[in-house]
């Protein structure tokens, strides 16, 4: 055992980065709403990850919490096993969601924080290993987990490679995602964000049909304003992958995958309605615009109503149930 949680990491080794202007910022009222997030009934989807990271580390271990955000995954260790002696490096590209990562843990050793910026002149985000010290890079990282983000990673085979560059050899890797196209997936299950395109064909035969959405008919039958709206929705939305790409790209950077499982969550509809909300302009921009396609937002009331019209096309998707079963898919995989 652990004297002192601080024993855990290298020395000289700097937990926050006091340098960076993120540190002492603003904790922003949008970071403290997705935070909310994490008392949703379907993020249950981070209990098998919780669970397996806490039986395969080791007291000492360094272990990062990749795209961390808010700092959920973290957080849900941490009040689960709070016995558990490991340090936790959370990894994000954005600075508010990790300030108030910070505001929450600061106090506990276990934690350290490093942001990815994006290089501009490189159209690309920095890399696992060029944020890390020398210090880490030498030691070496003994696990890694990435909750709720691998589907979002645009050059999946890059991430993967910078993981194997700081992981020890026989270091663990836990990837779970409710958007990966598992084969196995448990009969009449959803991968989530299926939900957001199946809700279109809901909306738009209720704008048809119901004079409350009557200002949303404007532009609805013009082609290209359509495929304009489409292409928005799915830079919000990737299209999901297949798990066979999942496994591939992690065989290629050089790990042996241990184990995939498939894993049925239960999503209260309400919930994830309401987490959608945040982001409707990707999910039913179509209806009554946005400045990215139309050149102007709006106005609030416009917005309250496309925030009405996307809770009644779930709920109608899902014949007023108030739950459906998703699936989330975790993959286990250490470096050889």
């Amino acid at each position: 055992m652990y004297r002192n949680a601080s024993d855990i990491w290298p020395p000289r080794f700097e937990r926050v980065p006091t340098e960076e202007s993120w540190v002492d910022s603003t904790i922003d009222q949008a970071a403290r709403a997705y935070d909310a997030v994490k008392h949703h009934t379907w993020y249950q989807n981070l209990r098998p990850t919780l669970d397996a990271l806490a039986a395969i580390s080791q007291d000492g271990d360094i272990v990062v919490d990749y795209s961390a955000g808010t700092g959920i995954f973290t957080e849900e260790f941490l009040r689960s096993y709070p016995d558990k002696e490991i340090g936790l490096v959370l990894v994000d590209a954005s600075p508010k969601f990790l300030r108030l990562a910070l505001e929450k843990f600061k106090s506990d050793d276990r934690t350290a924080y490093r942001r990815l910026c994006y290089l501009k002149d490189e159209r690309r985000l920095q890399q696992l290993e060029e944020v890390l010290p020398e210090s880490l890079r030498d030691r070496g990282i003994d696990g890694l987990c990435s909750t709720n983000a691998v589907h979002l990673y645009d050059d999946l085979g890059a991430a993967l490679r910078s993981w194997a560059k700081i992981l020890r050899t026989g270091g663990y890797v836990l990837i779970q995602s409710g958007n990966i196209d598992n084969p196995n997936a448990p009969s009449g299950s959803w991968f989530i964000d299926h939900t957001v395109e199946r809700l279109q064909s809901e909306a738009r035969e209720l704008v048809t049909s119901d004079p409350t959405y009557a200002a949303f008919r404007d532009g609805f039958d013009d082609a290209e304003r359509t495929k304009s709206y489409d292409c928005l929705r799915q830079s919000y939305f990737l299209p999901i992958r297949p798990l066979d790409f999942y496994v591939e790209s992690l065989r290629d950077a050089g790990f042996a995958v241990d184990s995939i499982d498939a894993q049925p969550v239960e999503a209260l509809v309400a919930e994830w309605s309401d987490f959608l909300c945040a982001y409707h302009e990707g999910v039913l921009g179509w209806a009554g615009g946005c400045s990215r396609v139309e050149g102007k937002d709006p106005s609030e009331q416009l917005i309250e109503l496309r925030k009405r019209l996307l809770c009644e096309s779930m709920a109608k998707l899902f014949n007023d149930e108030p739950s459906f079963q998703a699936c989330w898919t975790h993959i286990r995989c250490s470096k050889k």
